[in-house]
């Protein structure tokens, strides 16, 4: 629920799952709780603040690709989001039970917090260069900049609150942060970061978003969406075929964004054809091309979260509870007729 509340505060998956993400992950190495089944949990959240949030990337790129307001696209993923956030909460809960009082290793908790108090001030002044930055968002300030500004405001506090020396506090931006408290935990949880950390993520979405747009060129997706696509005659079936398009569309081009942009492309026209309105191509989009990117352990999502939590991709994989209960619902809406517009009656 936590990284939920983040990423819909500000429409990225990935920043939630750098901040808050990483917090809960310290929480639940601390509680003995399996680190799978707790990336699984900061994945659900952060994915579903992600995709209701005027302020993704994602989201905006999703409904102009597909012509449709962004906050009729939101209004649409909402009969989606809310059902699968109610299903794998309960589901996350009942199994979080498992891990009762006797399980928990208290002594682990008490080394990790002892390492934090003796390496760093803690106080509640720390958090304001987070509360600035997601008021900042929530306020719907340009992203770029604001996030910039939580960075300096990050460099600043280290320098005077953490005693650390200025250039080395600048440093952070493109080094990133090195800790050695003797906590092994500790030190592999926070030394990362800086723009270096990031060029292998960004090396993988320009060349996902190359590769994609020559298969595209070529016609290779295109004939093989075909082979599914041809044999649509009903908003099911449609549904199913939309969700297969953006999940094959992370496997052969690597990268979301590849899938977001030609998905609406390959599928509009069986909407336009079935009668459907543009609202359930955007939605499908969502869910078939975003949620599914982090289950590919080549795509831009799954080599960020696999290295961001040092959990392989197939071991968080069975844990993303949200992200197959949102499919799960495409389907049965699909099939079953339900919260699905069609064109005629628009």
């Amino acid at each position: 629920m936590l990284c939920a509340i983040t990423s819909l505060a500000t429409g990225t998956s990935w920043g939630t799952a750098g901040t808050a993400g990483i917090a809960m992950v310290g929480v639940g190495e601390g509680l003995g709780i399996p680190l799978p089944l707790v990336v699984g949990a900061v994945l659900s959240g952060a994915y579903f603040g992600d995709k209701l949030s005027p302020l993704s990337d994602s989201t905006v790129l999703t409904a102009s690709m597909s012509k449709v307001n962004i906050v009729e696209h939101i209004k649409s993923l909402l009969y989606v989001s809310i059902p699968a956030l109610v299903i794998s909460g309960i589901a996350f809960t009942v199994v979080g039970f498992n891990y009762t009082s006797e399980s928990i290793d208290l002594s682990r908790v008490d080394s990790i917090m002892g390492a934090i108090s003796d390496t760093f001030s803690v106080s509640w002044i720390m958090l304001l260069p987070a509360a600035i930055v997601i008021g900042l968002l929530a306020m719907k300030k340009p992203p770029v900049p604001t996030i910039a500004f939580g960075s300096l405001l990050g460099i600043l506090w280290a320098f005077f609150f953490q005693g650390t020396d200025f250039i080395t506090a600048l440093g952070t931006a493109y080094g990133g942060f090195n800790l050695d408290s003797g906590n092994t935990f500790m030190d592999d949880l926070l030394n990362r970061g800086g723009i270096t950390s990031m060029t292998g993520s960004v090396m993988v979405i320009i060349l996902g978003l190359g590769f994609g747009g020559l298969l595209n060129y070529t016609g290779v997706l295109q004939v093989l969406v075909d082979s599914f696509t041809r044999f649509i005659n009903n908003v099911g079936q449609l549904s199913v075929a939309t969700l297969l398009t953006g999940f094959f569309s992370n496997v052969f081009g690597c990268a979301m964004y590849v899938s977001l942009i030609l998905t609406p492309k390959i599928m509009e026209k069986n909407y336009d054809r079935l009668k459907v309105d543009r609202r359930v191509l955007s939605r499908n989009t969502e869910v078939g091309g975003t949620l599914t990117s982090g289950m590919v352990p080549w795509s831009d999502n799954g080599i960020f979260m696999a290295s961001m939590f040092g959990v392989p991709v197939l071991q968080y994989l069975p844990f993303l509870w949200l992200n197959f209960a949102a499919i799960g619902l495409v389907i049965l809406y699909g099939y079953t007729n339900t919260f699905i517009w069609r064109t005629d009656e628009a």
